[in-house]
């Protein structure tokens, strides 16, 4: 087994200045070299940091929601959301109200509690911060729902004809669901405020994101443990039920989570240093769109409360969700091009994004992947178990 070394060719860097490897992305600060001239080469559209082979304006919900896993481990969690998919639709054809509400409740949170376990961030992120997160985020949300359980109750046999009550009760349900997407904020806010030692924003997005999950599981569980016992839709038919298990099992749960998310950001986000970088402009558009996905979440009651038919009432569900995801995506993006980078040695590494051996730099210069859009577990091992090349081939581990 030997070593080489070569000489690697470099460049200066349009966009940031620094002196690079020639390929087609900056290691530094992850410009695409082709379009370095371009306005948007920084916010680089064409490229998602996460998953170099989308772009950012595909909301693809693998990549958003579960943004340090490569390309081959998001897979597995798309064939576990269409067994989410397709629990709910058997289980609303079938009227089993049991496993629907179980699935519609715990589906969501728990692919993301395997997603935790498989990219490695049990390891990252101190045990007691995720148990607080998650905790907090259960108890603030089955104590909501049984605080406000009388509001909601009474809401159903108003008729459409009661127009000043069906005002009131928009009233209330609104106050109801903002009060909930704040109280979905505490376990966030409080885990940044003890100054964690996990400072990436993909962290804040992961403790954020975590504890709207479990909001939401103990708030839909608790509102709807009820139908356990009292068989309350033995008479609705499948249909109205299957709108309902995907509104409650898919829709809220990923409105919730980019909530949450995006709010972890805001609070993690450290802005770096790069030439031409705009920390101000940065900060103002994650507050932005964190504001916007917040807004998104609040204004869920209003479409419940406004009792349109099921198939529009679902569609401007899921348009949210889609709203959502695409500022997830875009506030992932500029948080993981523009917060401060770990240091780099240039020594080779193995992408996992795109299996090559590149240096070891803030950004895959082949593909554009972040380094950080994967956890310090797999960063830590790859620079540890570098690449060595054996007759003609290059091997690691990864």
């Amino acid at each position: 087994m030997t070593s080489t070394s070569a000489t690697v060719p470099s460049k200066i860097c349009a966009g940031c200045g620094s002196t690079v490897p020639v390929a087609a992305f900056c290691g530094c600060c992850g410009a695409e070299h082709e379009e370095a001239g371009d306005r948007l080469h920084l916010l680089r559209p064409q490229v998602f940091a996460g998953a170099p082979t989308e772009r950012v304006w595909v909301p693809m919900v693998t990549s958003s929601m579960f943004p340090h896993l490569p390309r081959s481990s998001r897979i597995p969690f798309q064939i576990g959301l269409l067994i989410v998919l397709i629990g709910l639709t058997g289980c609303s054809i079938l009227r089993l109200v049991g496993p629907l509400i179980t699935i519609a409740a715990l589906g969501v949170p728990l692919l993301f509690g395997l997603y935790l376990w498989q990219s490695g961030l049990l390891r990252d992120i101190p045990g007691h911060v995720l148990v607080i997160a998650a905790t907090m985020g259960g108890a603030l949300g089955a104590g909501w729902v049984l605080l406000t359980g009388g509001v909601l109750a009474r809401s159903y046999g108003i008729p459409m004809a009661a127009g000043l009550v069906l005002q009131n009760l928009m009233g209330a349900g609104l106050v109801i669901s903002v009060g909930g997407g704040i109280l979905m904020a505490v376990p966030t806010v409080l885990i940044r405020l003890l100054k964690p030692s996990t400072r990436e924003a993909l962290d804040g997005f992961v403790i954020g994101a975590l504890g709207a999950l479990a909001f939401t599981a103990a708030a839909t569980t608790t509102r709807l443990a009820p139908q356990f016992v009292s068989g309350l839709t033995n008479d609705v038919r499948p249909t109205r039920l299957l709108v309902e298990a995907v509104l409650y099992g898919v829709a809220a749960p990923l409105t919730a989570a980019a909530t949450g998310g995006l709010l972890g950001i805001l609070l993690w986000f450290r802005p770096g240093k790069r030439a031409g970088e705009h920390p101000g402009a940065v900060r103002f558009t994650l507050l932005f769109f964190s504001v916007l996905v917040a807004v998104i979440y609040s204004g869920i009651w209003v479409i419940d409360a406004a009792r349109l038919p099921k198939w529009p009432q679902l569609a401007l569900h899921l348009l949210m969700a889609v709203i959502a995801l695409l500022a997830v995506r875009i506030c992932v993006q500029l948080a993981l091009l523009h917060e401060e980078p770990d240091p780099y040695s240039g020594t080779p590494v193995l992408c996992v994004h795109c299996d090559r051996v590149v240096p070891d730099m803030a950004f895959c210069p082949a593909c554009g992947a972040a380094a950080r859009a994967s956890s310090r577990s797999s960063r830590r091992l790859r620079r540890e178990s570098p690449p060595v090349r054996e007759v003609g081939t290059i091997r690691g581990d990864v």
